[in-house]
């Protein structure tokens, strides 16, 4: 075989994927390379971006040995990572310090003082309100905090834009990788004079701004020595994991809903104009002209896995998934809406649409008959009735998705497929996991090298399927009405959460606001 090849790389929070494959869908391999982060402080969340390029240049190493002829037959690269950790660049094109990450949550106070001030317009303008996961008031804390970080800035990356950066000495940074930022403006689709104006930033440490599939540059012959790979690739500007992911699963159309569910879980919907609520997220898709409007939760996965630990404290790890399949099969056996149970999976405080860390989980209509089966069929239930919350929103704002196409390790699970495709009453499409955002990642490099022009074109080739779900109009109905209940429970007990907590410094309090 000779035909051509594209290399995707997906840097995450805790390990780095690669995925090499062509556009026919004969070609498929991958490797990957963990690495952890490190805990300064309290609240803090940090890492060397050293060992990204560490990552990237191993596992090229790797892929380089085992398959050879991958030198001749790449065409380009594309990398993605997560979002909006926070690099600062010197003037010697080296970072200041750790990347600060975007589970870091110390510049909470910086970020309430954005939303005091000027929470509404930046929202407005970037599709986002002010937090802490983002990376204006990590620069902020930076200022007030580093004055010597802050004051040798001479430009600000993601993890994406840092990559591509090693790559090619090129600073820019992709749209989707860059719209996530509070700088941007989502409908103009450009750096914000007057958001980087209520901030007090300079524009001139942010990058120049490129489509995802738009080729930046050639790799280096340093960066060449280190990967092994031909001087010269091409290199596109990339994408942020989430919507490079969401290629990767062909969700490219208005009709589609993205859902990855594991510990977390994300919902967006595209759309083909920009949409700004504070409610959920916007920001751009790696497919030029599309909107990704939706949210994550706190607890996907990880509020049957509390549930399962709980009615199991001495279960063996190896027998776990043998109690979930027991669980899983006596739930089945109970009636939609649980004998009229009803649960709030907000365990950790819960992220949009509802946007509170104080908000608790809450099992409501417990009686003498519930049984554990009911427990966790209504776990099941309450995390959908959170996919279907942000779902309304996006409705509220004209979306009409008409079906879901979904991946992640709790969408092995047929009941819990089939619960939410009742509760959304869409078809859900489970899908086999083909790489995630690095697929993305070798799509958005084969349009960069003109080897295609529809999106889809490459995805078709190698997406798989594992099984459809499709919703009983009975079964619906009844959620419907169960789920107006369970909207109206959080805003009736929202004064009370932050009643269940000890007194904390004002600090504290709005680390635990998702504002």
């Amino acid at each position: 075989m000779s035909g051509p090849l594209t290399l995707g790389i997906d840097i995450g929070t805790s390990s780095a994927k690669a995925v090499v494959a062509d556009p026919g869908g004969s070609f498929f391999i991958s490797a990957t390379r963990s690495y952890s982060y490190t805990t300064p402080e309290h609240r803090q969340a940090e890492q060397n971006p050293e060992d990204w390029w560490g990552a990237v240049c191993s596992l090229t190493q790797e892929l380089l040995s085992i398959h050879p002829e991958l030198r001749l037959r790449l065409r380009a690269v594309g990398i993605s990572g997560q979002g909006v950790a926070a690099v600062v660049l010197g003037h010697n094109r080296k970072p200041l310090r750790n990347a600060i990450l975007w589970i870091d949550t110390r510049s909470a106070p910086q970020a309430t003082q954005l939303c005091e001030s000027h929470g509404e317009r930046i929202a407005a303008i970037s599709g986002k309100r002010p937090a802490t996961y983002n990376v204006e008031p990590k620069l902020l804390w930076l200022r007030q905090y580093e004055p010597a970080s802050w004051n040798g800035i001479w430009k600000v990356m993601t993890t994406t834009g840092y990559v591509t950066f090693r790559l090619t000495g090129q600073a820019v940074m992709n749209h989707s990788d860059g719209g996530i930022l509070l700088s941007y403006d989502l409908n103009r689709r450009c750096w914000s004079d007057e958001a980087l104006a209520c901030m007090d930033l300079p524009r001139s440490i942010f990058c120049d701004l490129a489509p995802s599939h738009e080729v930046i540059g050639g790799i280096t012959p340093e960066a060449a020595g280190q990967t092994g790979l031909p001087a010269g690739l091409p290199v596109v500007a990339g994408g942020e994991d989430t919507s490079s992911a969401g290629l990767a699963m062909g969700v490219v159309s208005e009709n589609d809903v993205q859902l990855s569910m594991g510990s977390a879980s994300t919902v967006y919907v595209p759309l083909g104009r920009a949409v700004s609520d504070p409610r959920l997220l916007a920001f751009p898709h790696v497919v030029d002209g599309l909107t990704l409007l939706g949210g994550s939760m706190a607890a996907g996965g990880l509020a049957a896995d509390w549930l399962l630990k709980a009615l199991n404290d001495t279960l063996a790890p190896d027998s776990k998934s043998q109690a979930l399949n027991a669980l899983t099969a006596q739930a089945a056996q109970v009636e939609p809406g649980s004998h009229g149970l009803i649960f709030l999976p907000y365990l950790a405080g819960e992220l949009q649409p509802v946007n509170d860390g104080f908000a608790r989980g809450v099992f409501f209509g417990l009686g003498l008959q519930t049984a554990k089966a009911h427990l966790f069929r209504a776990v099941l239930e309450g995390t959908a009735f959170a996919i279907a919350h942000n779902l309304s929103v996006v409705r509220e704002w004209g979306g009409s998705p008409q079906q879901i196409l979904a991946v992640g390790g709790p969408i092995r699970n047929d009941l819990w497929c089939q619960i939410i495709s009742h509760v959304t009453g869409m078809p859900l499409h489970a899908m086999e996991d083909r790489g995630g955002a690095a697929f993305g990642d070798a799509i958005l490099a084969g349009m960069g090298a003109q080897l295609f022009a529809d999106p889809l074109f490459m995805q078709r080739a190698h997406a798989k399927l594992r099984k459809s779900f499709t919703p009983h109009r009975e079964s619906h109905q009844e959620y419907q009405r169960l789920f107006a209940i369970y909207r109206e429970l959080y805003p009736r007990l929202r004064d009370l959460f932050p009643k269940l907590l000890p007194e904390q410094p004002k600090a504290e309090i709005a680390k635990n606001v998702h504002v």
